[in-house]
C-alpha cells in the first residue's frame, strides 16, 4: 500500500522499534493529513498488538483524533468477535 508523497517525504515521527517488531511503523500511516488513509489501514489490521501500537502512536503523536481512535476501537471489537466465533 502506498502513501501520499507528502506523508512519505515529510518529517514525520518514526518508530523503528515498532517497525522492527511488527513489520510496520504506525506513524507512516497516521501522519497522513487525509483521514481515509489511517482508517483504511486500521480496518485491515489482523493483529491486536499492532492495533495497540497504532493507538499508542496516535495518542502520543497526534493527540488521539476521534476518527482514528474510533476506527481502532471498532477493529479491536471485530477481532475479538472473530476470535469468539472461531472457538
Amino acid at each position: 500500500m502506498s502513501v501520499p508523497k507528502q506523508a512519505a517525504l515529510s518529517d514525520r515521527p518514526q518508530y523503528p522499534n515498532i517497525a522492527a517488531d511488527m513489520g510496520k511503523d504506525p506513524a507512516r500511516f497516521l501522519s497522513s493529513s487525509e483521514h481515509y488513509l489511517p482508517v483504511a489501514r486500521i480496518r485491515g489490521i489482523q493483529d491486536q498488538g499492532l492495533l495497540s501500537a497504532y493507538r499508542a502512536v496516535e495518542i502520543r503523536e497526534f493527540g488521539g483524533r476521534d476518527i482514528v481512535l474510533e476506527a481502532i476501537d471498532e477493529r479491536e471489537h471485530e477481532l475479538k468477535t472473530e476470535a469468539i466465533d472461531d472457538e
